[in-house]
């Protein structure tokens, strides 16, 4: 069987958006590959999604097409938006799928391991989540997913409560009951994400201690937890702020990620509007995390 496999170029502050119409058109799987990026900002980022090669796949890139040219009208930064078109057959589109996702070694006692990846631990201690990213983002390979498990396994303490908003594969969550949360509530509004997660919530056999639910944002949250961590882009962690102090206990602690660094000034402003003080900033290549803490 063949398969198209679509490579844009496009600026970094729409490659979500631009992630979601891919997925929505019929993407079988999405790839970021932001090592430019990563090296010089001015960059674009390149988006690559793999379809079915149907009969109706000219009206679907063409839909493609008029769908990311409108999310110039969205006030987003897309860039040049170019676009290659390459055939691959399955046996090669497997490869490169499961290629891409490598074995992450976060830090010296916390490893990410695909599921289709052998991996035996290096020492008792060693945490290892074994991960299925589906079609989601969350794969511990982008720096703002690093920078979030690195400030997880820094700040959460054992039998601690957490809150993960924007769950994606349930990466975040998963690595906080693996790290000694008493629970875990996992929030998100994509259904594929949602189901991605779920699956590797089985796959680890963390069933007891974390769920999923569907929810825009903090939308249908239910109680408050000592510690709340969101890997967003910075307009949704904007959105996020004024309502994060209602679901965090006093002196619960904010860990931030997916801040790129010329919006960190706004997003520092905001904290502080909003009456929490920082406590920690991490940098990794272009991006920036924040741990904050409710200042009651």
């Amino acid at each position: 069987m063949q398969w198209n496999k679509l490579i844009i170029s496009i600026d970094n502050q729409a490659v979500a958006a631009a992630s979601e119409i891919l997925l929505k058109a019929g993407s079988l799987g999405n790839q970021i590959d932001d090592l430019a990026f990563q090296n010089d900002p001015q960059q674009p980022v390149k988006l690559i999604g793999y379809f079915n090669l149907t009969p109706k796949w000219e009206q679907t890139f063409t839909k493609i097409k008029q769908q990311l040219n409108s999310l110039r009208k969205c006030q987003l930064e897309v860039g040049p938006l170019d676009w290659k078109l390459v055939q691959v057959d399955e046996e090669t589109w497997q490869h490169q799928w499961e290629d891409y996702y490598n074995i992450q070694h976060i830090s010296h006692f916390l490893t990410i391991v695909p599921a289709w990846k052998e991996y035996r631990p290096k020492f008792q201690s060693e945490i290892v989540l074994h991960l299925n990213p589906g079609r989601s983002f969350g794969t511990g390979m982008h720096p703002t997913t690093v920078l979030a498990l690195q400030a997880l396994e820094g700040n959460l303490l054992v039998n601690q409560s957490v809150i993960d908003v924007g769950a994606g594969s349930g990466i975040l969550s998963l690595t906080a009951s693996l790290l000694g949360a008493n629970w875990v509530d996992g929030y998100e509004l994509d259904e594929r994400a949602l189901t991605a997660a779920k699956k590797n919530l089985q796959l680890n056999g963390l069933v007891k201690n974390v769920s999923f639910v569907q929810s825009n944002l903090l939308q249908n949250a239910k109680r408050p937890a000592d510690l709340m961590v969101a890997n967003l882009l910075p307009n949704l962690i904007l959105q996020l702020l004024p309502t994060v102090a209602h679901y965090l206990k006093p002196k619960g602690k904010l860990i931030l990620s997916g801040i790129i660094l010329d919006k960190q000034k706004i997003v520092e402003t905001e904290l502080f509007q909003n009456h929490f003080l920082i406590l920690q900033k991490s940098q990794l290549k272009n991006w920036l995390g924040i741990v904050a803490q409710k200042n009651d």
